[in-house]
């Protein structure tokens, strides 16, 4: 049976507005909340990283991560002193959350601080230092890899 080309392009049409129905609803069927219900507040914090992040930006003499063999070392600007230091080193492990740890900041009188890396899983790790000098707060953060 042959159709007229009255009857395909009515057809064509019925089949493209049920296909646009159809994704209708499907699209209206789909959660789209915030990805959490804190969201504004998460905002803000994350501004005040982006303020941390520029401040550490500005300083004349930065935080040096430093990987050695065994160990990594963390030198704190000279200009502060190392009993105003104060904060956190968060160790982030990508592929295995549970290896996540944090040391809090404890440099010597002469502004560095050591940590073992042996213990540490073998792999990529990023570290966040998340440091303040009396009330100012300051942000790096360094990826690297332990062998």
């Amino acid at each position: 049976m042959k159709l007229g080309w009255g009857v395909n392009i009515a057809l064509f049409y019925g089949f493209f507005v049920i296909a646009l129905l159809i994704v209708v609803f499907i699209f209206m069927r789909q959660d789209v909340g915030l990805v959490s219900s804190d969201y504004y507040a998460r905002e803000i914090a994350y501004q005040e990283q982006i303020d941390r992040t520029n401040r550490t930006n500005e300083l004349a003499e930065p935080l040096e991560i430093t990987m050695e063999p065994s160990q990594i070392v963390f030198s704190f600007p000279k200009n502060f002193e190392s009993k105003n230091l104060g904060g956190r080193i968060h160790f982030y492990r990508p592929s295995n959350k549970e290896k996540d740890f944090i040391a809090d900041i404890a440099a010597d009188s002469t502004g560095i601080q050591v940590i073992d890396t042996r213990k540490l899983e073998k792999g990529l790790w990023k570290i966040k230092v998340d440091w303040r000098v009396k009330d100012v707060s300051y942000f790096n953060e360094k990826i690297f890899m332990v062998n």
